[in-house]
């Protein structure tokens, strides 16, 4: 193999490599729900509310909650899970009182997302187990 031909296959290769885009979870629209509680996700605290969470169109690893009274940007990893959801549903960490935005599940759909773990969640975690979850159903 000549020194050429090496460099256009290293060359194919790793253009090959940067054209894969990462997988993006089947969320692809607005997930809206109604909480009865205040909750976090991500570092951000939010009031009890009505609540729409879409994809950030600029980065695939970050999604947007935007409530009547506020708004965050969080990081979230794909997930999947064992069977399809049965419903689209947001899941909530409960540590003693306090809420954390978990997972977003699609009805119909083993994909999901699931929240990057911030600091809020590192000081819930420290300071005792998870003592259950919240399921909130989207609103269609």
């Amino acid at each position: 193999m000549t020194p050429r031909i090496r460099h256009i296959a290293l060359f194919a290769g790793i253009a090959l490599l940067l054209s894969v885009a990462p997988a993006r979870a089947q969320i692809t629209g607005p997930v809206k729900f109604t909480t009865t509680f205040a909750f976090t996700v991500g570092n951000t605290s939010l009031p009890a509310g009505t609540y729409t969470i879409a994809p950030d169109s600029d980065n695939l690893g970050v999604f947007e909650i935007v409530g009547t009274q506020a708004r965050a940007f969080f990081e979230v990893e794909n997930r999947k899970a064992p069977t399809a959801a049965s419903a689209t549903e947001i899941v909530f960490a409960r540590y003693g009182t306090a809420f954390l935005l978990k997972n977003v599940w699609v009805e119909g759909s083993t994909e999901g997302i699931e929240t990057a773990i911030a600091e809020a969640e590192r000081h819930h975690r420290k300071a005792g187990k998870s003592t259950g979850e919240a399921r909130v159903k989207a609103i269609k």
